[in-house]
């Protein structure tokens, strides 16, 4: 009889982490979504994907073939004025690639960036940077990225 209780006892406490699991996490709201995906300019991309309780945003810009100055951001979403704030431990990397591809060097400047992602009035997205301004006049156009089997 103890073995039984224990049992339904160890089930009641499994189901009961489940479902207090399944409340932490966040959903997308829904006038978020607009945020989301890869976005384009000039030389400069960026990716927005959802994780858990907001965005990962990653920027890569790049100076030439082998070099690359790439930043990663966690952004919250903003409902009263449709923005993604960032919080302020934005992460800035100058990466160089060597002829075959791989990384072959790589240099923190600064993890103590910051940013806000807005969307002006034609649906662009506006980067903010207010560690150093590098997205001062860029607009960014949304992309669907396509496999290569959807391009065929």
């Amino acid at each position: 009889m103890k073995k039984l209780f224990a049992l339904m006892l160890t089930l009641v406490l499994m189901l009961s982490c489940a479902a207090f699991a399944e409340e932490d996490e966040m959903t997308m709201p829904e006038a978020a979504a607009v945020f989301s995906g890869s976005w384009v300019c000039g030389r400069a991309s960026i990716d927005m994907d959802w994780e858990e309780e907001g965005f990962r945003v990653f920027i890569s810009w790049s100076s030439s073939a082998s070099e690359v100055t790439e930043w990663e951001y966690s952004c919250l979403y903003q409902a009263d004025d449709n923005s993604l704030a960032a919080m302020p431990t934005g992460i800035c990397t100058d990466v160089v690639y060597g002829d075959d591809g791989e990384v072959a060097s790589y240099q923190t400047v600064y993890e103590d960036g910051d940013a806000v992602f807005t969307l002006d009035e034609d649906g662009f997205l506006l980067w903010k940077d207010l560690k150093e301004d590098a997205g001062k006049d860029m607009r960014f156009e949304h992309v669907e990225i396509v496999s290569p089997e959807e391009a065929m």
